[in-house]
C-alpha cells in the first residue's frame, strides 16, 4: 500500500512541496509526463501485487510445516512478479520511446538503459533459486514425514 501512495504522491505531487516531511518526484526519463505517470503505475501495481503474495507466504509458514507446498508456491509467485516488474522497468520506457518515435515520423530515438536497472534483473534471478531450494526442501520434508 505504501508503494503506491508513495506512486501517487510522486505522479501529483510532482514535488512541488519542497519543504514537507515527505517529498516524492516522478523521474520520466524523458518520457512525457502522462507515460511516465503510467509507466509508475503499472510498475507500483505488479510489485504491490508481489508484497501481497509475499505477505501470504509469510502468512503459511508454520512450524510443522515450514516448507509445505502452499508456501512455496506462494514464494514462486512473489518471485514471478518481483521479475514482471524489474522486467518491465527495464523495456516499458525503451519501447514506449520507440513507439513515440515512430508515431512523430523521427528517423532515431535515443534510448537509454540504467545499469541499476538491469542490475535489479540479479537479485530477483536469485529469488527463482530460492524457491526451488523451497521446492525441494518440501519435497524432502515430505519424503521424510512419509518415512516415519
Amino acid at each position: 500500500m505504501a508503494c503506491l501512495l508513495v506512486t501517487a504522491l510522486g505522479i501529483w505531487a510532482d514535488g512541488a512541496t519542497q519543504d514537507a516531511a515527505v517529498v516524492a518526484s516522478l523521474s520520466s526519463d524523458g518520457l512525457p509526463r502522462a507515460w511516465a505517470a503510467g509507466i509508475a503505475v503499472v510498475l507500483a501495481l505488479v510489485t504491490c501485487a508481489a508484497l501481497v503474495e509475499l505477505a501470504r507466504m509469510l502468512g503459511r509458514v508454520a512450524p510443522d510445516a515450514l516448507f509445505s507446498t502452499a508456501v512455496t508456491k506462494r514464494f514462486r509467485r512473489f518471485a514471478c512478479l518481483l521479475m514482471v516488474a524489474a522486467a518491465l522497468r527495464v523495456l516499458l520506457p525503451p519501447a514506449v520511446s520507440l513507439w513515440l518515435a515512430w508515431r512523430s515520423g523521427a528517423g532515431a530515438a535515443r534510448l537509454e538503459f540504467s545499469g541499476d536497472d538491469l542490475l535489479s534483473l540479479l537479485p530477483v534471478a536469485v529469488f527463482f533459486f530460492v524457491a526451488r531450494l523451497f521446492d525441494e526442501a518440501a519435497r524432502l520434508e515430505d519424503d521424510q514425514r512419509s518415512i516415519v
